[in-house]
């Protein structure tokens, strides 16, 4: 298969040598969202913040990665960084001769993908330019109308499941892309046996590393929810901090987010606690560690959880501000830690009938949440953002309701998830499971709770979006630093 324009870009720079590149991009191309999240699926991560942040991204960086110290102006680094990187001017005109670049800088990758693949010999100025993209982009235009092709997604999904370490980001990423894709036309259910296909990859993963992930460290990323308190008290302790939690946000949900938040973002993956429900999941992100038993989930808790975590850090009452839907930023010179959580999305997911319905809410949720402005306020106000959720959610099948004497002691969580119960006492959880010996391949049993691993829940409906088990859609969500403008 030819190779896309930014893997020819990916390729130059890792045949270069280097693991460290301090890049000049005066075209800014390199500064474009798009272009990073392919850069980052060929092992080039890119930072483009303050000389602090990309500080950190130099100590703290992967060592099999290749680190882009982006800037328009390389002659501002201390000593040591310059010396253990290699400077070099990036300009697109070197992959893209014979168009008009200006006009090119902003065009869509597959517009360009089409571009680099044709050697242009006679030069085009901006006017030609603009002519020849839109002839491409009526033909692209007409070809969309065609169905979801979903050999190309099947082969796709396959080698990424066939790597040696499956890298769940990209995983999470193309099943994004596709359910977005899908959702409301007739490719959806062969999509869906697909995604349900790579979760049992995903199971095999949490049973060989989900107690290494609960345990691993978060000075240079969190891989849990329960690290991210941790990851900001390493990095952060002594900068504006802003934390926004979106109730129930799914992966897929969030592309819908991205395309209006700030180009210049860090984008990554963690994982919710398991079993997926609010109480331990949110729990564990503002408690900073693992959750509790016989904890009540609600915001006052929360923001006892947030205060206590950061006053053990040294802080005192006045820098530490906790804010649940309702967003006040009259009063914030003072704060140093902020968390914010939106609950709304989760309301409407748990009223959703299938995705279908879902994606018509958060679409509309999307536009009135103000999300956007919210994070360019703070952003304004020098706060370090950082967005997040406690679980995804996942279109989901009945395997039928509990009965009178199933639901007796089956709550003690008190969550609305119709994928987890947990019994007050162990007798009952195995009075249960030994009178249903069919569900024992679809769940986990952990202490006195019950939860599935498949798309299957509790409950009697066909089709229902819920939460609690341990469904790659439910766990595997983003996390996501948006830094400063340059």
């Amino acid at each position: 298969m030819a190779k896309t324009l930014i893997q020819h870009i990916a390729g130059d720079f890792k045949n270069k040598g280097p693991r460290v590149f301090l890049v000049e991009n005066n075209d800014r191309f390199l500064f474009r969202n798009d272009v990073n999240l392919e850069l980052k699926k060929h092992g080039i991560a890119v930072n483009y913040g303050t000389k602090i942040e990309q500080r950190i991204q130099f100590e703290t960086r992967e060592k099999e990665e290749i680190l882009f110290l982006l800037s328009t102006n390389n002659s501002d680094y201390l000593e040591d960084i310059k010396t253990n990187s290699f400077s070099i001017e990036f300009n697109i005109s070197n992959y893209l001769g014979g168009f008009h670049i200006p006009t090119l800088v902003q065009v869509e990758l597959d517009v360009l993908d089409q571009l680099f693949s044709q050697e242009q010999l006679i030069g085009l100025n901006k006017h030609e330019t603009v002519k020849f993209i839109k002839n491409i982009q009526v033909e692209d235009t007409k070809k969309k109308v065609t169905l979801f092709d979903i050999k190309e997604f099947t082969s796709n999904l396959e080698n990424l499941l066939n790597e040696n370490k499956i890298n769940w980001y990209v995983v999470s990423k193309l099943i994004s892309e596709g359910l977005l894709k899908t959702i409301g036309t007739p490719e959806f259910d062969g999509l869906y046996k697909l995604v349900n296909l790579a979760n049992q990859y995903f199971q095999k993963e949490l049973d060989l590393n989900f107690q290494q992930t609960k345990n691993s460290s978060a000075i240079k990323k969190p891989r849990i929810v329960s690290k991210i308190l941790d990851y900001l008290a390493f990095n952060y302790t002594d900068q504006k901090v802003a934390l926004i939690v979106i109730d129930g946000l799914a992966f897929w949900q969030y592309e819908l987010l991205n395309q209006r938040l700030p180009v210049n973002k860090d984008e990554g993956l963690i994982y919710s606690w398991i079993p997926s429900i609010t109480q331990l999941s949110r729990q564990a992100i503002f408690r900073g560690g693992n959750p509790q038993t016989g904890y009540r989930q609600g915001p006052i808790n929360e923001d006892k959880l947030w205060f206590n975590f950061w006053k053990s850090k040294g802080l005192k009452k006045h820098e530490v501000v906790y804010q649940h839907e309702k967003v006040d930023f009259s009063n914030l010179n003072s704060v140093s830690k902020l968390a914010l959580v939106f609950k709304d999305l989760d309301d409407k997911m748990h009223g959703s009938t299938d995705y279908i319905d879902l994606l018509t809410l958060t679409k509309n949720w999307v536009e009135r949440s103000r999300i956007d402005q919210i994070v360019k306020e703070l952003i304004e106000k020098g706060f370090n953002v950082f967005l997040t959720t406690d679980h995804g959610n996942l279109q989901s099948k009945g395997w039928r309701g509990l009965n009178g004497r199933e639901k007796l002691g089956a709550n003690v969580s008190g969550s609305r998830s119709e994928r987890h119960i947990e019994y007050s006492e162990k007798f009952l959880q195995e009075e249960f499971l030994g009178n249903n010996p069919d569900i024992i391949d679809s769940v986990v049993i952990e202490e006195q709770a019950i939860y599935f691993k498949n798309d299957l829940s509790f409950s009697n409906k066909d089709v229902l979006v819920t939460h609690g088990g341990a469904h790659l859609l439910e766990v595997l969500i983003p996390f996501v630093q948006i830094n400063h403008a340059v």
